[in-house]
């Protein structure tokens, strides 16, 4: 007898059937490698939205400011073109530095007042072009991890902690210890969250390396990085989400060797 939807038992992937916008029989992206430029798109878009905002505000108040005289319209429009040329400078200056890799802002910017903000706002948009937000967030995390090398943040630490998803494979898993091993790092397994931060708080390390799916990342990284630097990996899922992940080892290690600065 031929199954049906309703009937067919879910395919062996017990944390993925709970993963959001997964469906057992739906189509999945397969591995996602998508270059930062696809953040920087949007994120410009972002920034064009927030100026013509402003703008709009801008001739909307105008006459308001006027009825209170010229002096105090003028000083409005000063205040309004610095808030202006700060914001794009902002922006210019931290693109700028993630694309070329030099440090044009210094960490505490990056900590403080970094250009995830647009993140959300950036994943809307690409939504309506058809981009998922997956694809969307491993382009940020690559942008925010060579801003991260760019301006130094995180780098020749004495402490980090590498956090690590329990999907990954027992392969991969073997390479991660062989790495601990060799730079002797710790590395622990989180399972959700929840759990991350409760590891982060006990272990008190200087900077955290996460490797996990792109909105495990995201969340993390908006979270946490502007307490401690947070540096991402993105996992591969052959399989769909939450299966028998793993992740490019040697870019694993190239971010190790940049907190441990050998």
């Amino acid at each position: 007898m031929k199954e049906t939807n309703k009937s067919r038992k879910l395919e062996d992937r017990i944390l993925g059937d709970e993963w959001l916008d997964w469906q057992p029989g739906s189509k999945y992206e397969g591995i996602i490698d998508v270059q930062k430029s696809l953040f920087i798109i949007f994120s410009f878009l972002v920034l064009v939205l927030i100026l013509l905002g402003m703008l709009l505000f801008w001739y909307l108040a105008l006459p308001r400011f006027e009825e209170f005289g010229m002096n105090i319209a003028h000083l409005a429009g000063i205040a309004l073109s610095l808030f202006v040329v700060m914001l794009v400078l902002w922006y210019g200056l931290q693109v700028s530095s993630s694309i070329f890799k030099i440090k044009l802002v210094p960490a505490s910017v990056v900590k403080r007042l970094p250009l995830r903000m647009f993140f959300s706002t950036s994943v809307k948009l690409a939504q309506l072009f058809g981009i998922s937000r997956d694809k969307v967030g491993n382009s940020f995390v690559k942008f925010h991890n060579d801003l991260m090398y760019a301006t130094g943040t995180g780098s020749n630490i004495k402490k980090f902690l590498l956090l690590l998803p329990r999907c990954l494979s027992a392969e991969t898993r073997k390479q991660i210890n062989e790495l601990c091993n060799k730079y002797q790092c710790k590395a622990f397994t989180a399972f959700g969250g929840d759990e991350a931060r409760k590891i982060i708080r006990e272990q008190r390390p200087a900077a955290v390396i996460g490797v996990a799916c792109e909105r495990d990342l995201i969340s993390g990284i908006q979270d946490i990085a502007p307490k401690i630097p947070v540096l991402g990996l993105t996992n591969k899922r052959p399989h769909g989400p939450c299966k028998n992940t793993f992740v490019d080892v040697e870019k694993l290690e190239e971010i190790i060797k940049f907190c441990t600065g050998k």
